[in-house]
């Protein structure tokens, strides 16, 4: 195997790829970058089992072939380069890989070949989505996805569709988000993208300039564009029905300003116990906020607000209220209520597609 192209551009290639591979020690092979040149593409694959990552770049094919190099190695070797290094030749020859550049080559040995993953099939297209649409979707509710897997369903990411828009849900049961976008493109789908692979996923797509194609193979969701194949195996399972939380009507709703609330509850958690715990008390007008630690001190902060309906006096967790707030825009948030011991709603006043759930804490 022999070929030569811009470093950038293979540099890019092996640092997006390689977000797919596994970064567990006990899969020592699936650790590995696998290399493929035919004629003048270049291939470069990674993988983990449950995420399996393509991308393919033009590049000058002198002599066909393909190795297995330490995903490690590699990365740790072309963080190395400079932009002035413009042009790689790159050659296999008797398990060594080499990278040479104007400044002199790097040597790599390979590790042994063995039978790498292959692809599963694309599946039904149902539709495509820019790649900000998508990064909107996962990023805006992925926050609040339980984040150990032993209920699969909740330590992931719900999308769906419905009446002309798209969904993304994610819960840990504390807490929940929604965030709705316009169907322009007439996805349909309903499925299940753990939320351990989130981060990875939403750095390979951003690597893209051209809109993704979305495709399933039973259980698997297949992104594609022109030059990248990214596909990820969903969780079978039913989302929790969230959708009975969200009542017909409130009883109670607060206006406040988004930068005193989240100044006043980064206040509180510096008298945080157990459960970071903030009492809130919703009246006349008005939000008091109120922590207390036995060790530390305690603190009672009193801000302004627009208010209608009844008072509400309630315990939340101050961490997960302060989480929600950088995904509202705009510079007043409205928070509201049905009782007490039912969740709190919170949504912005600018953008009404982001929804934050929040439930009260009884301890």
């Amino acid at each position: 195997m022999k070929f030569e192209c811009r470093g950038d551009v293979f540099i890019k290639a092996v640092q997006q790829v390689s977000r797919a591979r596994s970064k567990s020690q006990t899969q020592n092979y699936l650790q590995d970058i696998h290399i493929e040149v035919d004629k003048h593409l270049l291939t470069i694959r990674a993988t983990n089992l449950e995420i399996f990552c393509e991308k393919s770049i033009p590049v000058k094919g002198l002599t066909n072939g393909f190795c297995l190099l330490q995903g490690e190695t590699l990365l740790r070797v072309i963080s190395t380069f400079q932009s002035l290094d413009t042009l790689f030749v790159c050659e296999l020859n008797e398990g060594t890989f080499s990278i040479k550049t104007e400044k002199g080559i790097i040597e790599i040995k390979t590790t042994k070949y063995e039978e790498f993953p292959n692809l599963t099939k694309q599946g039904k297209t149902i539709g495509t989505i820019s790649k900000d649409k998508l990064n909107i979707l996962l990023k805006e509710t992925s926050f609040c996805a339980a984040t150990t897997e032993i209920k699969p369903e909740i330590a992931s990411v719900y999308i769906y569709t419905k009446d002309d828009l798209i969904y993304t849900v994610a819960t840990d049961s504390y807490r929940l988000a929604e965030k709705t976008i316009t169907n322009e493109s007439e996805i349909e789908c309903s499925l299940l993208i753990p939320q351990k692979h989130i981060g990875d996923i939403l750095q390979i797509i951003n690597e893209e300039e051209e809109d993704l194609t979305l495709s399933m193979n039973e259980s698997i969701l297949s992104i594609t564009s022109p030059n990248l194949t990214l596909s990820i195996h969903t969780i079978i399972g039913n989302f929790p029905d969230y959708k009975q939380l969200f009542p017909k009507s409130f009883n109670t709703t607060v206006g406040i300003e988004k930068e005193e609330i989240q100044k006043a509850l980064t206040l509180t958690t510096f008298f945080n116990e157990q459960y970071s715990q903030v009492e809130c008390i919703f009246a006349d007008n008005k939000v008091t906020l109120h922590s207390r630690n036995e060790a530390v001190g305690q603190v009672t902060h009193t801000l302004k607000s627009e208010m209608e309906g009844d008072n509400i006096e309630v315990k939340y967790n101050n961490k997960y209220f302060l989480e929600a707030l950088p995904h509202i825009k705009g510079d007043i948030i409205k928070c509201m209520f049905t009782t007490a011991n039912r969740p709190m709603f919170i949504k912005g006043t600018q953008d009404i597609t982001f929804t934050y759930l929040l439930m009260p804490l009884n301890k």
